[in-house]
Order: structure tokens, then sequence, then C-alpha cells
């Protein structure tokens, strides 16, 4: 009996062990990997990197098909958004952070080029909508009317559903081993 509850304490041990090594793998803020190198934009808000396509995360844009309307005429907003973020990619290298992936597989990632964060950039000036993240440029650009907010547009997300485009959810990432132990857990 004495062997069985010893056995019993040392278990117990050793999932309370594992369990504050979770706490403080999640605590301690996992990051995923770090890709430099040069980017091309793929529309508003993806981009191909190293062979990677990631997905910027907090933000939205209009899709490339989507039009807008600026001053009573048609404005490609998509199209503008994509040559922007390519623009910007031609500054020089690209450090993109990720954040795990999304349900198509893309990476999430904060990207940034030698002039600052991209997401920022592209809401700030008005060419994508805080999307998670990024609200404090967004008030900005609204104030200045700049981009999108000087125009008549559908958000991305409503646009999408009206033209019967798939939905882009929330970026959270998908949980990995880790996330699906600690969420099922009740620590996420």
């Amino acid at each position: 009996m004495g062997l069985t509850r010893r056995a019993r304490d040392v278990g117990v041990a050793m999932a309370i062990l594992a369990l504050t090594a979770l706490v403080v793998v999640r605590v301690s803020g996992e990051t995923g990997e770090t890709i430099t190198g040069a980017a091309r934009a793929a529309d508003g808000d993806t981009l191909t990197l190293d062979g990677h396509r990631i997905r910027l995360v907090g933000i939205d844009t209009p899709e490339l098909t989507q039009v807008c309307k600026r001053d009573g005429a048609d404005w490609r907003c998509g199209v503008a958004a994509r040559s922007r973020l390519a623009e910007l990619l031609r500054g020089g290298t690209i450090t993109c952070r990720t954040e795990g992936t999304d349900k198509y597989n893309r990476w999430l990632a904060r990207c940034e080029t030698p002039e600052g964060d991209l997401g920022r950039r592209m809401v700030r000036e008005g060419l994508a909508v805080a999307y998670g993240g990024y609200e404090e440029e967004e008030r900005f650009a609204r104030a200045e009317r700049k981009g999108l907010w000087g125009a008549e547009f559908d958000m991305p997300q409503q646009w999408r559903r009206t033209h019967g485009r798939p939905q882009e959810d929330a970026h959270d990432a998908e949980p990995g081993v880790l996330g699906g132990i600690l969420g099922t857990l009740g620590l996420l």
C-alpha cells in the first residue's frame, strides 16, 4: 500500500511540475519564427517572404477586385492597397515575427521594414482597417479622412460576405499542440 501511495504522489508531483512548465511557457509569451528578406505583395494584407505566405496580423484590406467610390468615381481600392504594400516592401529588408497560422495555413505575423511596422503604416494611411490591432492608427486615419476614410466603401468583411467570398476570421492563430493542451486545461 505504501508503494502505491508513493507512486501516486510522485505522479501528482510530476503533473504539477509539467503544468507549471506549461504556464511559464504561456506567460513568457511563446514566440514564433523570425524571417528576414525580400518580400512581395500578394494583396494589401498578404505577402510572400522566403516562400511563405504571410498574413499581416491586426489589419484587413479591401479585396483586389473590390471597388470603392472616391469623389463620385470608381476607385480600385483593393488594387491601391496592394500597390501601397508593394511599395512599402521595396523599402528594404523585411522582418516578420510569426504568431501562428490561420485556417488557410498562412503564417500570421507582424512585419516591419527599416521605416517601421507594415500593418501600422497601412492602417494609418487609410488603406487598411484595424482588425484586432492598430485602433489608434485607424482613429487617426478616420479623423484625417485618409484613404478609405475619404471614400465610400464597404468594410472588407462585408464586401466578402455580399460577394460570396470566403470570410477572414479574426486573426487568432491556430493553437498548435501546446495551445490545444493549455486550452483544454482552461489556461488560454
